[in-house]
């Protein structure tokens, strides 16, 4: 009797394994190919532009107003734009702070654009510049000597809400695009 009980646990456990082992057979794949999402990292066409770098060279004053300074930093761009932007943003936070006085500390401005070698700034007429006639000047110079060391600036147009203006502090004439010294 034992003998048979035996041979009766031993044929259930076979079919007990044998039942368990059916459900692990792997699921079809399909046949037809599945769509990667849209913002799948590895497609080149969604990856970030590349980012240029270059070293500018950004003109200040000294402590005293007496004469400009230069210092180079440098920027990370995609398009030209964010360079003449990136590079304006400079003119007003130099690294050496307690050697470089910024001229153009704080300054705002609704737009910068490029065309045909003329780089516009539409400045906010709400800027307060309290520089005097030779700092603006000298403010005006730290501009010009920033942005003409790219070939491409021909001339520099400073609009104040999208309008011409005649000076920014009522000493430096700006009514004409300011072009390169020759």
């Amino acid at each position: 009797m034992k003998k048979s009980l035996m041979i009766g646990v031993a044929a259930f456990a076979v079919l007990l394994l044998a039942g368990c082992g059916q459900n692990a057979t792997p699921a079809p794949q399909p046949t037809t190919p599945v769509e990667q999402p849209s913002g799948n990292k590895t497609d080149p066409s969604t990856t970030e532009p590349t980012l240029k770098k270059q070293v500018v060279t950004v003109y200040y004053s000294d402590s005293d107003l007496m004469e400009l300074q230069k210092e180079e930093q440098e920027i990370s761009f995609a398009e030209d734009i964010e360079k003449y932007k990136k590079t304006l943003a400079l003119l007003g936070k130099p690294v050496k702070a307690d050697a470089h006085f910024p001229l153009w500390k704080d300054f705002q401005y609704h737009s910068l654009t490029f065309a045909d070698g003329t780089l516009t700034i539409d400045a906010d007429s709400k800027n307060q510049y309290n520089l005097g006639s030779s700092g603006e000047g000298m403010a005006v110079d730290s501009l010009k000597e920033t942005f003409f060391q790219f070939p491409e600036v021909k001339q520099i147009v400073i609009l104040e809400d999208g309008k011409k203006t005649e000076s920014l502090m009522g000493h430096v004439d700006i009514s004409q695009p300011l072009t390169r010294n020759k």
